[in-house]
């Protein structure tokens, strides 16, 4: 483990039983004090002045053109700016100036998406004043005031919680937790609950990361192995394995990060989602006594608002689409509410090509982002027409059979079109793809092309869905 890895854990644990103290403190402004003091320092040990310059020039523009620009329009410009700047700091060499400090990269991506939620989440209350629709009584979020002050807009955009590693969550969800009292609510025991999965992964994890490191795929050893291209697919397993495993530590300790502040707690009865908070209002007779007797595990609120990774829904996951929607699940919700439902198109395929390459652009401008997420779409087409083709001649136990068979197809996929995201550089990939013959790519687009020779036929009786794991989408 390297020293700034060293440092990045320790500040992401130091943080969970930080947030109890967040949780108790009942003055309002020395909670703000507190989250916005420790996200200043926690940027200030990470990335260092030169890190948090960009990302206050950020927040610092953005604040102005919401306040010059007005609520009907700011969410266009704050988007435009925001992705813009971001192009501008990951290229700022270019420019003559010095590179941002690692991990810097973090920060920003984490601004980015706040600063422009922000102006959306102000454009979307605005509108809905102004036309009065019917549906605002039944979200919990529009129907309370909202005001945001630039002291609480600072602190949001700089709140330590989530500053480094998410989950997103929105300006609405930060404000519940700064201006409503959580004293009382249970906190603890589910942030150690939360933790417990990372028990199973602890061991496998560190084992594979140090006999199976990410620079090895681009050493002559692993090109040139006299396996060939069997000892080159193998390998993949073991080292994608902790590399996406890496980023279940840190999505699951920022969650329980969450859990001790108190942040996006809410009662069960508001059945809360994935960033988006409640959705529906909180009972007016809401005693927490009471809740606490109707749960298993004695809690008093869900923590579903801030539910970023379903472990199992990754790794059991028989199609790319599935796996998509358990996978940095409040991302995919800003990624799908201000990109997807944001483009004027009709073709939903388009819009997954379009949103695909914006959340590359967001990732990063190494070229390893773009050809890993521009293959999501083809595996996606490749295994919907695949399966459309192929299940209506199956009865229901060889539907179930069928998405075990795609779901190892999706693994090897997942570990095939991931060495761009492991690798990044394009000489690299380019390396090692075309010592595997650009094996991947040939079977993406033969299942694509081979639904054409299968006639069609439509499914027999319901019960041929009923005997899959998972229904098509």
């Amino acid at each position: 483990m390297s020293t700034e890895d060293f440092i990045y854990l320790s500040l992401l644990l130091t943080c969970i039983p930080f947030g109890h103290l967040v949780k108790l403190t009942q003055n309002r402004q020395l909670k703000t004090l507190l989250v916005l003091g420790a996200g200043l320092l926690v940027g200030l040990i990470v990335v260092g002045y030169k890190g948090l310059a960009h990302s206050f020039i950020t927040i610092t523009i953005n604040y102005v053109l919401i306040t010059v620009v007005g609520p009907r329009n700011c969410h266009v410009v704050s988007f435009i700016f925001v992705f813009a700047y971001l192009f501008f700091f990951r290229t700022c060499e270019w420019f003559g100036l010095p590179t941002p400090p690692p991990y810097s990269n973090a920060l920003q991506l984490l601004v980015t998406l706040r600063t422009i939620s922000v102006s959306f989440e102000i454009h979307d209350h605005h509108e809905n004043q102004r036309k009065d629709e019917k549906d605002r009584t039944k979200s919990y979020h529009l129907k309370r005031t909202f005001v945001v002050t630039i002291l609480d807009y600072y602190t949001y955009c700089y709140c330590y919680i989530g500053q480094l590693t998410g989950p997103f969550y929105t300006y609405r969800t930060y404000s519940d937790m700064i201006y409503v009292d959580g004293s009382n609510i249970s906190t603890v025991w589910p942030a150690i609950r939360n933790l417990k999965i990372l028990s199973i992964f602890l061991i496998p994890y560190l084992l594979l990361a140090k006999h199976f490191p990410l620079s090895y795929l681009n050493s002559d050893e692993y090109i040139n192995h006299p396996w060939g291209l069997m000892y080159q697919l193998l390998l993949l397993l073991p080292t994608f394995s902790w590399f996406r495993w890496r980023f279940y530590f840190a999505w699951v300790l920022s969650e329980s990060m969450c859990m001790t502040a108190g942040l996006g707690a809410y009662p069960f009865e508001c059945n809360a989602k994935p960033a988006v908070g409640p959705t529906q209002q909180v009972p007016d007779q809401f005693d927490p006594v009471e809740a606490a007797k109707g749960n298993i595990d004695g809690d008093t609120h869900s923590f579903s608002t801030i539910h970023n990774i379903d472990i199992y829904g990754v790794e059991m996951a028989p199609t790319m689409k599935y796996a998509m929607k358990k996978w940095n699940m409040t991302v995919q919700w800003w990624m799908a509410t201000y990109v997807y439902k944001k483009m004027p198109l009709d073709s939903p395929q388009i819009r997954m090509f379009l949103l695909l390459f914006v959340s590359a652009y967001w990732h990063g401008v190494h070229p390893g982002y773009y050809l890993t997420f521009m293959s999501v779409p083809l595996v996606v087409i490749a295994e919907t027409r695949m399966i459309k083709a192929i299940k209506p001649y199956l009865n229901s136990t060889q539907s179930y059979w069928l998405d075990w068979i795609t779901w190892f197809c999706l693994y090897r996929s997942f570990e095939y079109t991931g060495i761009g995201f492991m690798l990044l550089k394009l000489d690299f990939i380019l390396k090692v793809w075309l010592k595997m013959y650009f094996i991947g790519h040939l079977f993406i687009f033969a299942f694509i092309l081979l639904p054409v020779f299968i006639p069609r036929k439509k499914p027999k009786s319901a019960e041929n869905e009923n005997g899959s794991r998972h229904k098509i989408e």
